[in-house]
Parts: structure tokens; C-alpha cells; sequence
């Protein structure tokens, strides 16, 4: 099954204008996509059981899918990353190098700012252009 990686995206960005936040597939957008990402955190309160748990990770999913589209668009499709899917997870790919977005944005909203998706985004980048010495992050 393929998915529409630019219609989950959108979705997100349309999400985020109904709160008076516009993403723009530009590098100032991961820092309103880590204020969305922190409010949820700061509420996890409002979302236990298994229907909270699905929310967030849906919400993760839209926003991480977000930052995939957003590395891709700034940098990391002339690198030659593309979207793959590993154990059902999207993640970009290119040759043994692995992003796992979602994963970032899912370790976000659960555990704070520790998991910062800006630096998770620059280290992507970093990564892109050989600079950093690992094949996966999430």
C-alpha cells in the first residue's frame, strides 16, 4: 500500500491553521511544529487509555509525516532520500541510511523536549550530507 506522504502532510498543515499556525515546508516551520509537539506533551494528562494513546500516535504520525515532507523539500530528496516503509513505519531512506520522523515526533509528545525535533531535524541533515557518523535516527 502506498501512501500519500503530501495529502498527511497537508493535513497537518491544515490542522495547524485552524489554530492560527502556518507551516510553510520551511526549516522555521519544524519550530512550530516543536511548539504544536510540546503542548501535547504538556497535556498528556487529557489522553490515557488505549483512545488517547491512538490520538497521539496519530498525531504524531500527521506532524512526523510534516517533518519528513519539510526535510525532504529543504535538503534531503537532492540528496536522494525517499519515503520507505520498515515494519509499517514511514521512515526516508537512502542507501543504509534511515529517518524515522514519526518515531521522533511519537518520542516528542511523550517524553518532552529531551526529544526536540529541531536538533532531530538538523542531525537529519547533518546526516544527509555524510557529516554524521550513524544510519538511523528516530
Amino acid at each position: 500500500m502506498e501512501l500519500n506522504y503530501q495529502e498527511i502532510a497537508e493535513r497537518a498543515v491544515v490542522y495547524a491553521m485552524q489554530n492560527n499556525i502556518i507551516l510553510d515546508y520551511t526549516e522555521q516551520s519544524i519550530e512550530k511544529v516543536e511548539e504544536i509537539l510540546g503542548i501535547y506533551h504538556e497535556n498528556l494528562e487529557n489522553y490515557d487509555g488505549e483512545d488517547g494513546a491512538d490520538t497521539l500516535w496519530n498525531i504524531a504520525v500527521h506532524f512526523g509525516i510534516y517533518l519528513g515532507e519539510t526535510l525532504l523539500r529543504i535538503h534531503l530528496e537532492e540528496k536522494g532520500f525517499t519515503w520507505y516503509i520498515k515494519e509499517g513505519i514511514p521512515a526516508l531512506k537512502k542507501d543504509n541510511n534511515e529517518i524515522y520522523p514519526i518515531s521522533k515526533a511519537h518520542k516528542r509528545i511523550l517524553n518532552g523536549p529531551e526529544d526536540d525535533v529541531r536538533s532531530f531535524c538538523k542531525i537529519a541533515i547533518m546526516i544527509a550530507d555524510g557529516a554524521f557518523p550513524t544510519n538511523q535516527i528516530s
